[in-house]
């Protein structure tokens, strides 16, 4: 497993420091930008020699970075379920993006067993078709996925629980249409552990309810998953617009893999426990201590 970081942009007394040192510049990548001086757009492990030797130049400057986390085949395939990972969307236009917004008010945020209730939407409106062997996301701000054609038919009749089919609506009639089929869970699973790569935020303000978010992989107590489907969403409002994401079983994302339903990605979910668990933990206890002393964050 590795936890990768690449520098946003930063003041321009900072980009050059960092490209003027042969060996960040090359771990960085580093390219000539005309209102920054250099951007940064490489990520780098973030356990290696490269991070302290880039906060070194910092000098009292505030600075982020973006985060993203590798692990091999072999660590995904030992976790018992997966968080399933948009890899491709699917554009709304403006009437289908007004509608969905106005359906989704209309709902009541559902209780969940966690500390945060979440949206379930019941309705999608999409004009544009989807491919007949993707599952896309919707838009970037709605947190659903929606499957083609022959998908849709492929999971019917696959054997696995936990999800229901519902059709893509016409915003002008409100009426079903083959653009698509919405995937809906059927359940919501128990709550996640909280620990120092999850924190809250108030996304809508002080008044409102928080949210969570996150920087590394979702953990559960072990055994919580036992007893879950083999499609089922969190009970945290891990994705966009409030919605909770969703979490397969081993032989759901290998159905998945072998049915070639493209648009999905996977990353393990780990037991409280195991050994996964305890080298994420380790890493990200590392990295994360390394940043607070030298007054630097990671963008969620």
């Amino acid at each position: 497993m590795k936890i990768l970081l690449a520098l946003r942009p930063c003041s321009i007394g900072l980009a050059q420091r960092v490209a003027g040192d042969e060996v960040l510049a090359k771990a960085l990548g580093a390219k000539p930008n005309p209102a920054v001086g250099f951007v940064f757009p490489r990520f780098f492990d973030a356990t290696t020699r490269v991070l302290p030797r880039l906060l070194a130049l910092v000098q009292g400057e505030p600075v982020s970075f973006l985060r993203d986390l590798q692990c091999s085949p072999a660590e995904l395939e030992s976790a018992s379920h997966a968080e399933a990972v948009a890899r491709s969307s699917i554009g709304q236009s403006r009437a289908d993006s007004k509608a969905t917004m106005a359906a989704y008010h209309v709902e009541n945020l559902h209780p969940t067993a966690s500390r945060w209730p979440v949206r379930l939407p019941q309705r999608i409106y999409l004009s544009k078709p989807v491919a007949d062997t993707a599952i896309s996301h919707v838009d970037e701000w709605t947190g659903e996925y929606v499957l083609g054609a022959q998908a849709a038919q492929a999971l019917r009749t696959s054997g696995l629980t936990g999800f229901e089919l519902r059709p893509v609506l016409d915003h002008k009639t409100g009426t079903p249409h083959e653009a698509g089929h919405h995937l809906v869970a059927q359940k919501l699973l128990p709550a996640a552990l909280e620990d120092r790569t999850t924190f809250e935020t108030f996304d809508d303000g002080p008044r409102q309810p928080s949210t969570p978010r996150r920087y590394g992989l979702l953990s559960y107590a072990a055994g919580a998953l036992q007893e879950s489907p083999d499609l089922a969403r969190t009970a945290e409002p891990w994705g966009a617009w409030r919605t909770p994401v969703w979490i397969v079983r081993q032989r759901a994302r290998a159905w998945f893999d072998a049915a070639q339903v493209r648009g999905w990605k996977f990353q393990p979910v780990l037991d409280a426990g195991s050994k996964l668990h305890a080298d994420h933990t380790n890493k990200w206890e590392q990295v994360l201590g390394t940043l607070q002393r030298a007054g630097a964050s990671v963008v969620a």
